[in-house]
């Protein structure tokens, strides 16, 4: 072939005799062996190489291997034994496969997580590569729903004295909207479970200056572009994760036959380099997808004073993908999509909390128990959330007693000023608001355990000590003064000159 320029345009008879009185040419020449050990030699790295290439491509498909079927879309690693289980429908809430671990101790009345493998793997047919992620996304995006929090800003009375001579007034208030998403992750007889970032469900901190804000209500949106009112579950703002739920009584049958429910993965098997997919209501339009690999693990990132371990990814994150999911090449959840870094200088960096280590924390929240607000245990404290710098200078981290409130539990039970409160039955807190989420979900009557960092000289000896909470309305304060409806960050207070008092420079 080699002989024939692809461009001559005699004809074929033409460069066949031209051919002929080369060869005949040749043959008169004494015959050079060297010529017919290059060819050879040519010929066998030309065979060396296309199966150097064949093993190439063999070993990259053996990374995912997205298989087709007749019934369901599959994704398997090369190396892994196939395994089957059917999709989770909650059309029958509280009843799962039986090839659920979790949905084996199940009896209807506490949610679980399930932790199978919902789509099914084959080694047959395999005809796609890893960015074909189609059959995925169909497989789960039925369930990731959007979120979004209507919200009321009221301006605060005299924030701003100039706001009458602009028509303010004060008291003036208008509407807003704060749009996530979130992953639904079990169902009881009852309710459907959504799994989601805290900062997406509390947004009392998102409002500006001179003006308080409050949630009008949440408002699920699921993959059938149908609607729900949900409400919150439970909540771990030290960690960003929030469980809220739907009554499956506002569900129509369509709706119940649609949504799915997310199977539980590994986020400590992740390697870096793993393909990811994450999934969720970017910038409020609605669902979308985004293809990455895990780029780092174990990642400590500081978010409003907060440091959180977490996965990176270069998938996008965008605004809304909060609370949305972070899938594995096989469909199942290994993250919550929490963040992303905003910089000129770093671009495709975003984060999300990995699932190994939050699956406890997600199984609590999902079976917390609503108390109603007049049975919620009382504390009797004002405090505040010792800031990071504080803490790295070696501080405790937690919640600063500011003020113990006489007559109140927390006087009683011997608590006082400067105490640093880290745990509560146990369980860390790392901040005021963890804190008020864990007693919002206590009864009255409780007796609870508080783990106490208490100053002694120049340290701090660990402590505890046994709170029996109070209704608020059944204390007897004897200064009316000092009466406070709820445990709250005191106001009016310089965080930085309290603590230089409590604990020096």
């Amino acid at each position: 072939m080699g002989m024939y320029d692809e461009h001559d345009e005699r004809s074929f008879s033409e460069r066949q005799d031209s051919y002929e009185d080369r060869r005949s040419a040749n043959e008169e020449q004494p015959k050079k062996k060297r010529g017919w050990i290059w060819i050879l030699a040519g010929f066998g790295a030309t065979i060396l190489t296309a199966v150097a290439v064949l093993g190439a491509a063999l070993a990259a498909n053996g990374i995912y291997k997205a298989v087709r079927t007749d019934e369901q879309p599959t994704i398997v690693e090369e190396a892994e034994q196939p395994t089957q289980a059917p999709r989770n429908t909650p059309s029958q809430p509280g009843k799962q496969t039986p090839e659920s671990e979790a949905a084996e101790t199940q009896d209807g009345s506490k949610a679980v997580l399930t932790v199978s493998n919902p789509v099914q793997s084959t080694d047959d047919q395999v005809s796609v590569t890893v960015l074909d992620v189609s059959d995925i996304v169909d497989a789960v995006m039925p369930a990731v729903v959007a979120i979004t929090d209507t919200l009321e800003y009221t301006s605060i009375k005299n924030s701003n004295p100039y706001s009458y001579f602009f028509g303010q007034g004060g008291g003036s208030s208008y509407e807003g909207v704060a749009s996530g998403s979130g992953v639904i992750i079990s169902a009881t007889d009852k309710e459907l479970l959504i799994v989601t970032n805290n900062h997406v469900v509390d947004n009392t901190s998102s409002a500006s200056t001179g003006y308080s804000v409050s949630s009008k209500g949440l408002t699920i949106t699921f993959s059938d572009e149908s609607t729900a009112e949900a409400t919150v579950k439970g909540t771990d703002p030290d960690n960003d994760l929030a469980v809220i739920s739907v009554d499956l009584s506002q569900l129509s049958q369509k709706t119940l036959k649609t949504i799915r429910i997310a199977v539980i993965g590994s986020s400590d098997d992740l390697k870096v380099g793993d393909g990811v997919i994450a999934i969720g209501n970017a910038g409020g339009y609605g669902q979308s997808v985004t293809t990455g690999i895990v780029s780092a693990k174990d990642r400590k990132v500081t978010i409003d004073g907060k440091t959180f371990t977490l996965l990176q990814t270069d998938a996008a994150i965008n605004p809304g993908n909060s609370g949305g999911g972070l899938f594995n090449a096989k469909g199942e959840l290994v993250g919550i999509n929490n963040s992303k870094t905003v910089s000129t200088d770093i671009e495709g960096m975003g984060f999300a909390i990995p699932i190994s280590s939050a699956k406890t924390i997600i199984e609590d929240l999902m079976n917390v128990k609503a108390v109603a607000d007049a049975d919620k245990g009382y504390l009797g404290i004002t405090m505040s959330t010792v800031p990071s710098q504080y803490v790295s200078q070696g501080y405790p981290e937690g919640v600063l007693v500011s003020e113990v409130i006489k007559g109140s539990p927390a006087e009683k039970a011997g608590i006082k000023a400067q105490d640093i409160i880290t745990a509560v039955n146990g369980k860390t807190v790392k901040s005021g608001e963890a804190l008020r989420a864990i007693l919002d979900g206590i009864e009255a009557g409780t007796r609870v355990t508080l783990t106490i960092q208490r100053p002694e000289g120049n340290s701090y000896k660990e402590t505890e000590i046994r709170v029996t909470l109070s209704r608020y309305n059944d204390i007897d304060f004897p200064d009316t003064e000092n009466k406070v409806p709820e445990e709250t960050e005191k106001e009016g207070y310089d965080l930085d000159d309290i603590l230089k008092e409590f604990f020096g420079d």
